[in-house]
């Protein structure tokens, strides 16, 4: 079954939203001396995890993108001194990531920018009667098991 022109005009629009927030905070980040947002992510991903830390593997549920770039942007994380890698006391074929302290801060900055560039881009929509409304269908999207 094919899409109907509403939900095609919806799915344009969703996506089109999407990289237009996202240039403008990646532009907002860089004007700032500030990496990409990807870091962003990865650290709070970590840091969400607790002082436990989080498995490598695991480390995907947590991520708001893609996968695919996650081993190159931890080995920057890892270089970088943002993020620490020991092997697990079980497993010992397993990573545990934590944020070090120095990510803590990275983080905390990138925030300063970010946090407000979210506010201004979705205050936008919270604004709307239909808020409430939008965000239950989004999250009727997301698979069970999340």
């Amino acid at each position: 079954m094919l899409p109907t022109e509403e939900e095609t005009r919806l799915w344009i629009a969703l996506n089109r939203a999407h990289r237009m927030v996202h240039r403008e905070m990646e532009r907002a980040l860089a004007a700032g001396g500030l990496p990409p947002l990807k870091w962003y992510d990865v650290l709070w991903a970590i840091e969400m995890a607790g002082s436990d830390g989080v498995r490598a593997s695991n480390l995907r549920d947590w991520l708001l993108f893609e996968q695919s770039n996650l081993s190159r942007v931890l080995r920057s994380l890892i270089e970088r001194g943002l993020v620490h890698e020991t092997a697990s006391d079980t497993d010992k074929r397993a990573k545990i990531l934590r944020v070090t302290d120095k990510g803590a801060e990275l983080r905390l900055r990138m925030w300063g920018i970010y946090g407000p560039q979210i506010h201004t881009s979705m205050i936008k929509l919270t604004a709307d009667e239909n808020a409430g409304a939008l965000l239950r269908a989004l999250h009727a999207l997301r698979p069970k098991d999340e």
